[in-house]
């Protein structure tokens, strides 16, 4: 029987056209070609964007098994209505049920707009804001791990970055840190090595320091391959 297979996370997760996918570097490292990937990820996507997308979709359809790749700290998304638009602003996006506003980070694309930087601009204004930013975000991970826990359901979680020492300033730039890994966050499932590091250890980011050559994350994949708790005959 084809598992299903739910993905979560931002840019660094999202299906491209560049190939080998990540989807295709799971498939060959650790699902096999039975599977059926639902990929939600998105271009700025934060973690209330994860997490609700994770809270829907579920809901609405069996999985087998989850992939969280958290995103940015300093992202916020806030959910509307599918009629909501504002000109010249790409970062309004939907890839299940809900039509979510997403900032991108704390120096993303709402900047360049008059309306979004109406939005944003007071949640980025001074420190204290930004860190107050940051406990949303991680308590919208929380969420999303204690969901998928009270559902039973097989999944694995880590950020795509080291929240507390970012290995590029252009990252830390965009999406900030914490001091101390929250304690909220139930490591049971998580992945103890995130991506971003792992590519910038080994030559593998982009010109812009935040997203990864694919070559080098399937490295990064198979180094953390011991970790990942799916199992076909389980699901």
């Amino acid at each position: 029987m084809t598992k299903k297979i739910l993905f979560l996370g931002c840019s660094n997760l999202v299906d491209t056209n560049v190939k080998p996918s990540k989807e295709d570097i799971w498939k060959e490292l650790v699902f096999g070609q039975d599977v059926e990937i639902k990929n939600l990820s998105w271009w700025g996507a934060g973690n209330q964007f994860i997490a609700g997308n994770c809270f829907d979709y579920i809901k609405d359809n069996h999985v087998d098994y989850v992939y969280l790749q958290f995103s940015g700290l300093a992202r916020y998304d806030i959910p509307t209505h599918d009629n909501y638009n504002i000109p010249d602003y790409e970062y309004i996006i939907k890839t299940y049920k809900r039509k979510y506003v997403v900032s991108g980070g704390k120096n993303g694309s709402w900047t360049g707009n008059d309306r979004t930087n109406q939005i944003f601009l007071p949640l980025y204004w001074k420190d204290e804001q930004y860190d107050h930013i940051a406990q949303e975000s991680i308590q919208a991970c929380a969420s999303a791990i204690w969901f998928l826990q009270s559902k039973n359901i097989q999944f694995n979680w880590n950020f795509f970055y080291d929240i507390t020492n970012p290995a590029t300033p252009e990252e830390d730039f965009y999406d900030g840190h914490i001091k101390e890994f929250p304690s909220i966050l139930d490591k049971t499932n998580w992945i103890n090595s995130d991506p971003h590091t792992f590519c910038f250890q080994h030559n593998g980011l982009l010109d812009d320091k935040c997203h990864f050559d694919n070559l080098v994350y399937k490295k990064w994949l198979m180094s953390v391959k011991s970790q990942i708790n799916y199992s076909p005959y389980n699901a």
